[in-house]
Formats: C-alpha cells, structure tokens, sequence
C-alpha cells in the first residue's frame, strides 16, 4: 500500500470514529423530528445557538440561552415541564442536554436537524 492509500485509509478511519462518537452520544436522548415538534402543544422549546445564529432566524416563542450559559441561565427552567432543544444541526443541543440531565431535568427532547430541519419545514 502507497503513502496516499495509507493516509487516505487513516482519515476514513478517523472519520469512522467520529461518526460513531456521535452516534454514541444520542444513546439514551430521545428524538423528535422537526414534524413531529409541529403537532407537540406545552413543550418548552430550548435554543443553544449562538447570539449570531439566533439573530439570522429562530423558532418563534424559543427561549434562547447559548450553550456556554446553560449552567447559569436554565435554572429558570421548570424541571417538570417538556424540552425540546436545538441548535443549528442537532449535534449541540446533545451537549446541552447532557448538562441539562445532570442538573436533574428530566423531559428532555434533541430536535433532529436543528433548526436547520425545522426551517426546511417552514
């Protein structure tokens, strides 16, 4: 095998697990597609984008708190109710709610594409 095949061999390896880390990260969190979100009444929506990102377009009626202020904004979350967190893609919004978990929320939903699958929509 030459050099180019090895590196190129190493890089869809890497790749691989990249993927598979991410696939590893949602075991447990449950999903809601952006149709599904459409037909759910009640439910907090919980958006982690950046200030930026929000101010390009956001779901009306979000409360927006950037993932890098989860721990001190959220806390004015009620633990009881249902959230549905997103983020651009929907990969974020995972770190969110492992954050979120751990500070005792229960009812939590990652929104499967972000707001990128939910802006398609609409």
């Amino acid at each position: 095998m030459d050099t180019a095949s090895k590196i190129l061999l190493g890089v869809f390896i890497v790749y691989l697990f990249i993927k598979g880390i991410g696939f590893l990260g949602r075991l447990g969190i449950k999903q809601i597609s952006a149709r599904e979100l459409d037909q759910k009444k009640g439910a907090v929506l919980l958006d982690v984008r950046t200030d930026k990102e929000y101010g390009r377009g956001h779901i009306p009626g979000a409360v927006h708190v950037p993932l890098a202020e989860i721990g001190a904004r959220v806390k004015k979350l009620k633990k009881d109710k249902e959230i549905v967190v997103f983020c651009q893609h929907g990969n974020r919004s995972i770190w969110a709610i492992k954050r979120l978990i751990a500070m005792g929320y229960k009812n939590l939903y990652n929104l499967k594409g972000g707001y990128n699958a939910w802006k398609r929509l609409h």
